[in-house]
């Protein structure tokens, strides 16, 4: 593993051009079999409040919350952008998504779910999203997923 992770090379190819050859300092290399494994080895020791899924170099947040309960997600939030800031980790807040499924009657409802923040800045609240290559919708319907 040792060897799989320190000095290394890297370069990029365009077309039949190659860059100069890099060495980075840290992270692990993207595109391997064995990288996504690291990833996982590295972000074991994030824990949070909610339900934190893991897969490849993903990580999803997710909370059930009846409407008389408080939310802590923010919380489980301010937790992983914690951690990453302390393993100097850049927190991509464009990525990330937030999508609030509920089957209430009042409409309403959605208006009164403060935003999530990742730094200081609103995570973006959208009908679907993607989640490992299903498109998942706010009213759990497929027709975002499958073209009809």
């Amino acid at each position: 593993m040792a060897t799989f992770l320190l000095d290394r090379a890297q370069r990029v190819k365009i077309g039949n051009e190659y860059s100069h050859s890099g060495h980075p300092n840290g992270g692990v290399p993207q595109g391997t079999l064995s990288g996504p494994k690291c990833f996982l080895v590295y972000i074991n020791d994030l824990r949070t409040t909610v339900p934190l899924y893991k897969y490849e170099d993903d990580s999803t947040l997710f909370e059930i919350c009846d409407r008389n309960s408080v939310s802590v997600i923010q919380e489980s939030v301010d937790i992983a952008a914690r951690w990453t800031e302390q393993k100097d980790i850049k927190n991509n807040s464009e990525k990330s998504k937030e999508i609030i499924i509920s089957f209430a009657q009042d409409g309403n409802f959605r208006n009164t779910i403060p935003n999530i923040k990742i730094d200081g800045r609103d995570i973006a609240q959208v009908c679907h999203a993607k989640l490992l290559g299903v498109t998942i919708s706010q009213d759990l319907t497929w027709n975002k997923h499958v073209i009809l």
